[in-house]
Protein backbone atom coordinates (compact mmCIF):
# COMPACT_ATOMS: atom_id res chain seq x y z
CA UNK A 1 0.00 0.00 0.00
CA UNK A 2 0.91 3.80 -0.84
CA UNK A 3 2.39 5.45 2.01
CA UNK A 4 -0.08 8.78 2.26
CA UNK A 5 1.33 11.93 3.86
CA UNK A 6 0.21 12.37 7.63
CA UNK A 7 -2.83 14.94 8.02
CA UNK A 8 -2.32 17.75 11.00
CA UNK A 9 -4.96 19.99 11.80
CA UNK A 10 -4.75 22.60 14.78
CA UNK A 11 -7.61 23.98 16.85
CA UNK A 12 -8.74 25.68 20.02
CA UNK A 13 -11.88 26.31 21.23
CA UNK A 14 -14.02 26.01 17.51
CA UNK A 15 -15.64 23.09 18.32
CA UNK A 16 -18.35 23.38 15.94
CA UNK A 17 -15.89 24.28 12.86
CA UNK A 18 -13.53 21.16 14.01
CA UNK A 19 -16.15 19.10 13.20
CA UNK A 20 -17.12 20.15 10.00
CA UNK A 21 -13.62 19.79 8.84
CA UNK A 22 -12.84 16.31 10.34
CA UNK A 23 -15.95 15.00 8.68
CA UNK A 24 -15.02 16.74 5.46
CA UNK A 25 -11.70 14.95 5.67
CA UNK A 26 -13.40 11.48 6.85
CA UNK A 27 -15.38 11.59 3.45
CA UNK A 28 -11.86 11.95 1.53
CA UNK A 29 -10.61 9.10 -0.76
CA UNK A 30 -7.59 8.00 1.19
CA UNK A 31 -8.75 9.45 4.36
CA UNK A 32 -8.09 5.52 5.70
CA UNK A 33 -5.40 5.07 4.84
CA UNK A 34 -3.97 8.68 6.48
CA UNK A 35 -2.15 9.68 9.85
CA UNK A 36 -4.43 12.36 11.34
CA UNK A 37 -3.08 14.60 14.01
CA UNK A 38 -5.56 17.09 15.93
CA UNK A 39 -3.28 19.50 18.13
CA UNK A 40 -5.38 21.27 20.77
CA UNK A 41 -3.71 23.87 22.50
CA UNK A 42 -4.20 24.68 26.21
CA UNK A 43 -7.02 27.51 27.41
CA UNK A 44 -5.56 30.79 27.13
CA UNK A 45 -8.45 32.01 29.59
CA UNK A 46 -10.46 30.20 32.30
CA UNK A 47 -13.75 30.89 30.13
CA UNK A 48 -11.90 28.59 27.62
CA UNK A 49 -11.57 25.67 29.59
CA UNK A 50 -14.97 24.10 29.16
CA UNK A 51 -15.16 24.46 25.32
CA UNK A 52 -11.67 23.07 25.24
CA UNK A 53 -12.74 19.83 27.38
CA UNK A 54 -16.35 19.58 25.15
CA UNK A 55 -13.75 19.73 22.11
CA UNK A 56 -11.40 16.60 23.24
CA UNK A 57 -14.28 14.89 24.35
CA UNK A 58 -15.30 15.24 20.19
CA UNK A 59 -11.48 14.27 19.05
CA UNK A 60 -11.10 11.41 21.44
CA UNK A 61 -14.11 9.98 19.37
CA UNK A 62 -12.71 10.62 15.74
CA UNK A 63 -12.06 7.24 13.86
CA UNK A 64 -11.91 6.97 9.89
CA UNK A 65 -8.24 7.63 9.72
CA UNK A 66 -5.44 4.76 9.50
CA UNK A 67 -4.77 6.13 12.74
CA UNK A 68 -5.35 9.59 15.22
CA UNK A 69 -2.92 11.15 16.83
CA UNK A 70 -3.81 13.20 19.81
CA UNK A 71 -1.52 15.90 21.01
CA UNK A 72 -3.36 17.62 23.93
CA UNK A 73 -1.32 20.86 25.13
CA UNK A 74 -1.80 21.87 29.05
CA UNK A 75 -0.73 24.67 28.81
CA UNK A 76 -1.83 27.79 26.17
CA UNK A 77 1.28 28.29 23.30
CA UNK A 78 -1.02 30.67 21.13
CA UNK A 79 -1.67 30.38 17.51
CA UNK A 80 1.75 31.16 16.40
CA UNK A 81 3.80 28.48 18.70
CA UNK A 82 1.73 25.80 19.18
CA UNK A 83 1.00 24.83 15.30
CA UNK A 84 4.15 25.56 14.58
CA UNK A 85 6.08 23.06 16.96
CA UNK A 86 3.42 20.26 16.24
CA UNK A 87 4.19 20.68 12.59
CA UNK A 88 7.98 20.85 12.90
CA UNK A 89 7.85 17.82 14.73
CA UNK A 90 5.80 15.98 12.23
CA UNK A 91 7.70 16.65 9.22
CA UNK A 92 10.69 15.97 10.83
CA UNK A 93 9.12 12.72 12.08
CA UNK A 94 7.39 11.40 8.80
CA UNK A 95 9.27 13.59 5.94
CA UNK A 96 6.49 15.70 4.72
CA UNK A 97 3.13 16.41 6.19
CA UNK A 98 -0.40 18.05 5.41
CA UNK A 99 -1.27 21.27 7.09
CA UNK A 100 -4.22 22.64 7.77
CA UNK A 101 -6.75 24.80 10.62
CA UNK A 102 -9.98 23.95 12.32
CA UNK A 103 -12.01 25.72 9.53
CA UNK A 104 -10.87 24.34 6.64
CA UNK A 105 -13.00 22.71 4.53
CA UNK A 106 -11.70 20.18 2.41
CA UNK A 107 -13.21 18.53 -1.40
CA UNK A 108 -13.29 14.61 -1.91
CA UNK A 109 -10.44 14.83 -3.90
CA UNK A 110 -8.28 17.06 -1.62
CA UNK A 111 -5.73 14.41 0.09
CA UNK A 112 -5.40 13.16 -3.91
CA UNK A 113 -4.39 16.47 -5.33
CA UNK A 114 -2.06 16.82 -2.32
CA UNK A 115 -0.62 13.49 -2.11
CA UNK A 116 0.15 13.05 -6.03
CA UNK A 117 1.65 17.09 -5.69
CA UNK A 118 4.18 15.97 -3.13
CA UNK A 119 5.36 12.94 -5.12
CA UNK A 120 5.23 14.75 -8.93
CA UNK A 121 7.67 18.07 -7.29
CA UNK A 122 9.60 16.05 -4.40
CA UNK A 123 12.64 16.61 -6.47
CA UNK A 124 11.99 19.99 -7.66
CA UNK A 125 14.00 22.50 -5.51
CA UNK A 126 12.18 25.42 -6.63
CA UNK A 127 8.43 24.28 -5.34
CA UNK A 128 7.89 24.95 -1.86
CA UNK A 129 4.61 24.02 -0.93
CA UNK A 130 1.52 22.03 -2.65
CA UNK A 131 -1.39 24.68 -1.94
CA UNK A 132 -5.28 23.84 -1.40
CA UNK A 133 -6.75 26.82 -1.31
CA UNK A 134 -7.75 29.55 -4.03
CA UNK A 135 -10.66 32.60 -3.54
CA UNK A 136 -13.57 32.80 -5.59
CA UNK A 137 -11.62 35.75 -7.78
CA UNK A 138 -9.92 32.47 -9.83
CA UNK A 139 -12.46 31.15 -11.72
CA UNK A 140 -11.20 28.61 -14.47
CA UNK A 141 -12.24 29.05 -17.93
CA UNK A 142 -14.01 25.58 -18.80
CA UNK A 143 -11.54 25.81 -21.84
CA UNK A 144 -8.89 25.76 -19.17
CA UNK A 145 -8.77 21.47 -18.78
CA UNK A 146 -5.28 22.19 -16.54
CA UNK A 147 -5.05 21.16 -12.65
CA UNK A 148 -2.56 23.26 -11.09
CA UNK A 149 -0.35 26.73 -11.55
CA UNK A 150 2.50 28.43 -9.80
CA UNK A 151 1.69 31.44 -7.53
CA UNK A 152 5.72 32.73 -5.89
CA UNK A 153 4.02 32.92 -2.00
CA UNK A 154 2.26 29.88 0.20
CA UNK A 155 -0.99 30.37 1.11
CA UNK A 156 -1.11 28.52 4.52
CA UNK A 157 -5.12 27.77 4.00
CA UNK A 158 -3.87 23.69 3.77
CA UNK A 159 -0.54 23.23 2.20
CA UNK A 160 1.52 20.15 2.04
CA UNK A 161 5.78 20.69 2.07
CA UNK A 162 8.44 18.01 2.34
CA UNK A 163 10.97 18.07 5.35
CA UNK A 164 13.86 19.32 3.15
CA UNK A 165 12.22 22.42 1.79
CA UNK A 166 10.72 23.30 5.15
CA UNK A 167 13.63 23.23 7.02
CA UNK A 168 15.47 25.45 4.98
CA UNK A 169 13.53 28.23 6.27
CA UNK A 170 12.35 27.31 9.70
CA UNK A 171 12.66 28.52 12.26
CA UNK A 172 11.21 31.79 10.38
CA UNK A 173 13.53 34.89 11.12
CA UNK A 174 12.30 38.22 10.59
CA UNK A 175 14.90 39.45 8.51
CA UNK A 176 12.74 42.63 6.99
CA UNK A 177 15.69 45.45 7.12
CA UNK A 178 18.02 42.92 5.23
CA UNK A 179 15.45 42.54 2.08
CA UNK A 180 14.43 46.09 2.61
CA UNK A 181 17.73 47.38 2.27
CA UNK A 182 19.03 45.20 -0.48
CA UNK A 183 15.90 46.13 -2.82
CA UNK A 184 14.18 42.90 -2.41
CA UNK A 185 11.21 44.00 -1.32
CA UNK A 186 11.09 46.36 -3.75
CA UNK A 187 11.41 43.26 -6.33
CA UNK A 188 8.50 41.63 -4.69
CA UNK A 189 6.40 44.43 -4.73
CA UNK A 190 6.84 44.90 -8.16
CA UNK A 191 5.76 41.09 -8.89
CA UNK A 192 3.06 41.58 -7.00
CA UNK A 193 3.66 40.90 -3.29
CA UNK A 194 2.96 44.33 -2.10
CA UNK A 195 0.62 42.85 0.97
CA UNK A 196 3.59 40.31 2.10
CA UNK A 197 6.11 42.86 2.48
CA UNK A 198 4.24 45.24 4.47
CA UNK A 199 2.85 42.09 6.32
CA UNK A 200 6.71 41.38 6.88
CA UNK A 201 6.91 45.20 8.15
CA UNK A 202 3.90 44.97 10.24
CA UNK A 203 5.45 41.75 11.87
CA UNK A 204 9.11 42.86 12.32
CA UNK A 205 7.76 46.10 14.20
CA UNK A 206 5.21 43.61 16.40
CA UNK A 207 1.84 45.15 15.42
CA UNK A 208 1.10 41.50 14.64
CA UNK A 209 1.88 38.18 14.18
CA UNK A 210 2.54 37.45 10.44
CA UNK A 211 5.01 34.55 10.48
CA UNK A 212 3.23 33.77 7.08
CA UNK A 213 5.31 36.69 5.39
CA UNK A 214 8.33 35.35 7.08
CA UNK A 215 8.05 32.50 4.50
CA UNK A 216 6.79 33.70 1.96
CA UNK A 217 9.95 36.65 1.25
CA UNK A 218 11.78 33.86 1.74
CA UNK A 219 10.24 31.86 -0.51
CA UNK A 220 10.67 35.36 -3.01
CA UNK A 221 14.22 35.64 -2.27
CA UNK A 222 15.22 32.06 -3.37
CA UNK A 223 12.93 32.25 -6.13
CA UNK A 224 10.37 29.58 -5.44
CA UNK A 225 7.09 28.80 -5.38
CA UNK A 226 4.03 27.00 -4.60
CA UNK A 227 1.82 24.84 -6.35
CA UNK A 228 -1.67 25.54 -6.74
CA UNK A 229 -4.87 24.23 -7.69
CA UNK A 230 -7.41 25.89 -10.55
CA UNK A 231 -10.10 24.61 -8.68
CA UNK A 232 -9.76 25.23 -4.74
CA UNK A 233 -9.27 21.94 -2.51
CA UNK A 234 -10.19 24.00 0.49
CA UNK A 235 -12.91 26.17 1.88
CA UNK A 236 -12.48 28.07 4.56
CA UNK A 237 -15.29 28.95 7.00
CA UNK A 238 -13.38 30.74 10.06
CA UNK A 239 -13.81 33.99 8.79
CA UNK A 240 -16.56 34.94 10.79
CA UNK A 241 -15.30 36.66 13.87
CA UNK A 242 -14.90 33.52 15.99
CA UNK A 243 -11.25 33.07 15.58
CA UNK A 244 -8.25 33.95 17.46
CA UNK A 245 -6.68 36.01 14.68
CA UNK A 246 -9.80 38.42 14.02
CA UNK A 247 -12.70 39.26 15.12
CA UNK A 248 -13.86 40.50 12.06
CA UNK A 249 -16.23 38.75 10.05
CA UNK A 250 -16.19 38.71 6.35
CA UNK A 251 -17.09 36.80 3.00
CA UNK A 252 -13.96 38.00 1.10
CA UNK A 253 -12.27 34.65 1.29
CA UNK A 254 -14.97 32.59 -0.18
CA UNK A 255 -13.94 29.86 -2.52
CA UNK A 256 -15.67 27.40 -5.19
CA UNK A 257 -14.91 24.11 -3.94
CA UNK A 258 -14.28 21.53 -6.01
CA UNK A 259 -17.38 19.31 -6.16
CA UNK A 260 -15.81 17.46 -9.53
CA UNK A 261 -15.18 13.43 -9.29
CA UNK A 262 -12.03 13.80 -9.92
CA UNK A 263 -9.12 11.91 -8.43
CA UNK A 264 -5.79 11.56 -10.85
CA UNK A 265 -4.11 15.10 -11.54
CA UNK A 266 -1.71 15.76 -14.31
CA UNK A 267 1.19 18.05 -12.99
CA UNK A 268 2.93 17.67 -16.01
CA UNK A 269 1.83 21.03 -17.67
CA UNK A 270 0.71 24.05 -15.75
CA UNK A 271 -2.06 25.92 -16.55
CA UNK A 272 -2.01 28.28 -19.76
CA UNK A 273 -4.04 31.18 -17.52
CA UNK A 274 -1.42 30.54 -14.88
CA UNK A 275 0.00 34.91 -15.49
CA UNK A 276 -3.98 35.84 -15.46
CA UNK A 277 -4.18 34.16 -12.24
CA UNK A 278 -1.41 35.23 -10.68
CA UNK A 279 -2.12 38.68 -11.45
CA UNK A 280 -5.64 37.92 -10.63
CA UNK A 281 -4.58 36.46 -6.70
CA UNK A 282 -1.90 39.32 -6.55
CA UNK A 283 -4.96 41.99 -7.03
CA UNK A 284 -7.15 40.33 -4.65
CA UNK A 285 -4.60 40.09 -1.75
CA UNK A 286 -3.37 43.94 -2.48
CA UNK A 287 -6.41 45.10 -1.94
CA UNK A 288 -8.27 48.19 -3.85
CA UNK A 289 -5.47 51.77 -4.49
CA UNK A 290 -6.45 53.10 -1.27
CA UNK A 291 -5.11 50.32 0.77
CA UNK A 292 -1.99 49.68 -1.80
CA UNK A 293 -1.23 53.21 -0.63
CA UNK A 294 -1.32 52.88 2.73
CA UNK A 295 0.22 48.81 2.54
CA UNK A 296 3.31 51.39 0.36
CA UNK A 297 3.66 54.13 2.84
CA UNK A 298 3.58 51.80 5.84
CA UNK A 299 0.44 52.98 7.41
CA UNK A 300 -2.07 50.59 6.67
CA UNK A 301 -1.95 48.96 10.30
CA UNK A 302 -2.64 52.17 11.42
CA UNK A 303 -5.29 53.09 8.65
CA UNK A 304 -6.62 49.01 9.74
CA UNK A 305 -6.95 49.90 13.63
CA UNK A 306 -8.47 53.58 13.17
CA UNK A 307 -11.53 51.67 10.67
CA UNK A 308 -11.87 48.95 13.74
CA UNK A 309 -12.17 51.60 16.07
CA UNK A 310 -15.13 54.02 14.11
CA UNK A 311 -17.17 51.31 12.18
Amino acid sequence: MKKYAPVVVFTYSRLDHLKNTIEALQANLHAQDTVLYVVSDGPAVQDHVGDIRRLRDYVDGIDGFQEVVRIYRDKNLGPLHSPIQAEQAIVNDHGHVISLEDDNITSKNFLAFMNQGLEAFKCDESVYSIGAYIPACINPNHEDQADFWFYPWNISWGYAVHKHQYNKFHPLVNRYPLHKSSGLLRQQNKAGGLYVSDSLRRDYKRQKNLADSILCTEMFSRGMRSVLPTAAKVRNIGQDGSGQSTSNSTGKYESILDNANKFNFNFNSESPCCQLYQKTLSKFYNGHLLTRLTRYTGIYHAAEMMRRRFL
